[in-house]
């Protein structure tokens, strides 16, 4: 169970890899809720940016009323974060903009409270922000 477990976690280090291009889809998926994520427009700059993105359910259902905050975080220490509050366009379908302070690499993080009650954090990496 521990080989498992350890090929596991590696599986999912290596999907996080895959995903880590800027201005690419980034899927995640943990505990059966996927985030499919994407920053608009390209090349992304430093300023307000839109973040559009859609939320699904393990059987690739729309998860909608989602309330959903969209924090942003330099890659290095020593920066404050920006948060924003998503906005439902369509069921399952988001967007949020984002203030990008600076040029470099940022993560994005996504704190998901679900109409259930459950919530979720997922996490994609912007790499690149351009400065203006």
């Amino acid at each position: 169970m521990a080989i498992s477990l350890c090929l596991c976690a590696w599986l999912m280090a290596a999907a996080v890899l895959l995903f880590a291009v800027a201005g690419c889809r980034r899927p995640a998926n943990e505990g059966g809720i996927l985030v499919d994520a994407s920053v608009a427009p390209l090349p992304v700059r430093a300023g307000i940016e839109t973040i559009s993105f859609r939320l699904t359910d393990a059987s690739r259902q729309p998860v909608a009323g989602a309330r959903v905050q969209v924090e942003g975080d330099m890659s290095h220490p020593g920066m404050a974060p920006v948060f924003s509050n998503a906005v439902e366009i369509s069921p399952g379908a988001y967007t949020a903009p984002l203030h990008f302070t600076m040029g470099g690499d940022w993560v994005v993080l996504f704190h998901i409270a679900l109409n259930d009650g459950r919530t979720a954090e997922r996490q994609i990496e912007v790499k690149g922000v351009e400065s203006n």
